[in-house]
């Protein structure tokens, strides 16, 4: 048995069970075979960065169309309808299960709300947020990270741009696990599927009430935009509406996240690195671009083939599900030189953070605007931040990584806490 025989990748418990050990497996799988099947996980897994970049721009017969109900295996078929019909009309109508025209259509009407002046009229409130965090963290220097800043961060920036109130705010948690548990593995379990439903349902039932209110008294933000968007008469459905707004408050939410946790993590490693971005605040968006990329929160992303064709000698078949590495590529020493290294000087233009191609990220310009404004706030105002936990505790997701909880303790600039 060959070397690359012996190796394989469970997609669903590798990434919790190894932590950030996982990305040396990717690394080690990028080296023995650029196109690789997992038994285990029932799919080809594409790590270098030509590859990868092939497959997201389209120049490979590979489609998202069929990369959710990928997930839903463990369901007979013929219960779906009535077991999980917010999670089946979500993925029909949702856009990123979807490909041209209809993608096509659907992300020129969303992009309509989404625009640069958007994320630049949230920034003050974003800014604000981040100290009045931080001045917690100055008061109460031991926390549990996740759920005292980066959950509440991008979730109030978040719900004040849609127009959501904050009494659902607490529920952000419990819709984001859940989705991430149910579609970002390629063999969920009948009981993640189902708490993947009730995690749609629950946040229909919020944002269709708040849409009957934008209907009759319009605001200014993202709901009544998306309300309001228009292409020549085209508007988005009802249900368009709502696979749209799931995206946006799981995704708009979860990746920020997890980025700001994974980040302050690797920079309590790297206490160089800390002292390089609290002296270079000049350099603070190629900071950040650099940070995304080493810590590879942006794991994968799954496509299903359109119709047979070879890749690097191997035979993929109509219908076989392809998870394209974005860290994998992201860390192809190809491209990036020493790549296991935070090296904030390096050029990250080809950086695959955000996915290119037709799906590039649309809440990229509202993540990255985040980012930069509470790492430049976090380094500035403190001398470090320690990780109190012995063990990571990661979540079995192969699409995005992130943690469960993380304790850490501030260490505030000039003695302020002890």
């Amino acid at each position: 048995m060959s070397v690359a025989q012996a190796f394989d990748i469970d997609l669903m418990n590798d990434p919790a069970r190894m932590g950030l050990a996982f990305l040396e497996k990717l690394d080690r799988l990028r080296e023995l075979e650029p196109v690789f099947w997992s038994e285990t996980s029932g799919c080809w897994l594409v790590s270098r960065f030509a590859d990868v970049s092939d497959g997201f721009e389209g120049r490979l017969p590979l489609q998202n169309a069929g990369r959710v109900e990928f997930v839903m295996a463990a369901m007979p078929a013929q219960e779906r309808e009535a077991r999980i019909p917010h999670f089946l009309n979500n993925v029909r109508h949702g856009i990123v299960s979807l490909d041209a025209p209809e993608h096509t259509r659907i992300r020129k009407l969303v992009m309509q709300a989404f625009s640069k002046k958007v994320v630049e009229n949230i920034r003050p409130y974003a800014r604000e947020r981040i100290h009045y965090l931080l001045d917690r963290a100055v008061a109460e220097p031991v926390i549990e990270f996740n759920e005292k800043i980066a959950r509440p961060l991008p979730g109030y920036v978040l719900f004040r741009l849609l127009g959501i109130p904050e009494e659902h705010f607490d529920d952000l948690r419990e819709w984001s696990n859940a989705m991430v548990e149910g579609t970002t593995v390629p063999n969920p379990s009948v009981e993640k599927l189902e708490k993947t439903e009730w995690a749609i349902r629950e946040m229909n039932r919020v944002v269709l009430a708040e849409l009957e209110k934008r209907r009759s008294e319009p605001r200014d933000d993202l709901i009544t935009k998306l309300l309001q968007a228009s292409d020549g008469g085209d508007q988005l459905s009802e249900d368009e509406l709502l696979a749209s707004m799931n995206v946006l408050i799981v995704a708009g939410h979860d990746t920020t996240s997890n980025t700001m946790t994974l980040g302050v993590e690797a920079l309590a490693r790297q206490p160089q690195a800390w002292r390089y971005m609290a002296d270079n605040d000049a350099r603070m968006a190629e900071c950040v671009n650099e940070l995304m990329r080493y810590i590879s929160m942006s794991t994968a992303q799954p496509r299903i083939v359109a119709e047979d064709f070879q890749w690097h000698g191997k035979q993929l078949r109509k219908g076989d599900m392809v998870f394209l590495s974005v860290a994998g590529a992201n860390r192809d020493p190809r491209v990036f030189e020493h790549p296991d290294r935070l090296d904030f000087s390096r050029d990250t233009s080809r950086s695959q953070v955000f996915g290119p191609g037709v799906h590039h990220c649309i809440g990229h310009l509202l993540a990255k605007m985040q980012l930069i404004e509470f790492f430049r706030a976090l380094v500035q105002r403190f001398e470090r931040v320690e990780v109190l936990d012995d063990r990571l505790d990661f979540m079995p997701a192969a699409v995005f990584r992130g943690l469960y909880s993380m304790n850490v303790r501030f260490h505030p600039k000039g003695g302020a806490a002890a």
